[in-house]
């Protein structure tokens, strides 16, 4: 059991509750799902059990709490970067993923959760996943609204994700290997821009060279 975040953290909590989800991800990253209690991570980082026990009916629920938390968080940033970069549509998708993909390296427990403890919980787990494509795309629409370029449809951003960044990303948590995650940035940058605007605008940015800082936690 890890009391506290690893250093450089990407994952930002600023509440008590995203400290005790933050704190959550750590311990089952160490110790495994089936072994992590909410009741000893709260002791972990000095909060009464009873408090967490307010937030989540069990383990499950703080999981899916916990991935729901981080993946608005990831996408906002990931939003953000991209209405803030002064060039074209596709170089700030991008910039964009750049950013998704340093700070998905820099929270391998919070990602760990989300793409592997996850899908173990079958049906619940599998709505949950569903729901992360669906926030990626209202995440997507005002930055293609203001550039003009139409919205690309759910169903062929659930096969992009699905089958290039999701399965990297699924196989890079699995292997303990995330802090590579960035290298893929050209591959994963060409499919999925190649799906939104074409292949020529993927050949033309995709290998562009982006340096990305990662967030850090404000408490740990």
């Amino acid at each position: 059991m890890l009391a506290s975040l690893p250093p450089g953290w990407s994952f930002v909590p600023e509440t008590e509750r995203e400290r005790l989800l933050a704190a959550f991800a750590v311990a089952v990253y160490a110790d495994g799902f089936g072994a992590t209690r909410l009741a000893d991570v709260s002791r972990a980082i000095g909060v009464d059990p009873s408090v967490a026990a307010a937030y989540w009916p069990d383990e499950t629920a703080c999981l899916l709490d916990a991935v729901e938390t981080a993946t608005s968080q990831a996408f906002s940033r990931m939003a953000q970067v991209f209405l803030a970069t002064d060039s074209d549509c596709a170089t700030a998708a991008h910039h964009a993923l750049a950013t998704l993909l340093t700070d998905l390296a820099a929270c391998p427990e919070m990602v760990y959760l989300a793409v592997v403890e996850l899908p173990r919980l079958g049906p619940v787990g599998h709505a949950q996943q569903a729901r992360i494509l669906d926030l990626f795309c209202e995440f997507l629409e005002p930055g293609f609204a203001t550039t003009g370029h139409p919205v690309p449809d759910p169903e062929i951003v659930a096969v992009s994700l699905g089958g290039g960044v999701w399965e990297t990303v699924r196989r890079l948590a699995i292997e303990r290997r995330l802090s590579s995650l960035p290298d893929e940035l050209p591959a994963i940058s060409f499919v999925c821009i190649s799906t939104f605007f074409g292949t020529d605008e993927a050949l033309r940015v995709s290998r562009i060279p982006v340096r990305v800082t990662p967030r850090r936690p404000v408490i740990g």
